[in-house]
């Protein structure tokens, strides 16, 4: 099975401002499992390398989202 991930970048909130980085270069997708309250488990994907990252990170980041269908 093959899983399609676009280097969308990701967003994130600077003091109020949403800034993109990374497009072309990196794909990061939302998990659905929280860390906490503030934070969630995203999967980072980057076109320099074949690994897949799991990071935590703040959920005003603007990450991308995989949807499934039960």
């Amino acid at each position: 099975m093959f899983t399609l991930v676009f280097p969308a970048g990701n967003g994130n909130n600077n003091w109020g401002a949403l800034n993109f980085n990374n497009r072309g270069s990196n794909g990061n997708l939302w998990s659905s499992s929280e860390n906490s309250s503030t934070n969630a488990w995203n999967r980072n994907l980057n076109s320099s390398n074949s690994s897949v990252n799991r990071n935590n990170n703040n959920k005003t980041n603007g990450f991308s989202v995989r949807c499934l269908k039960n």
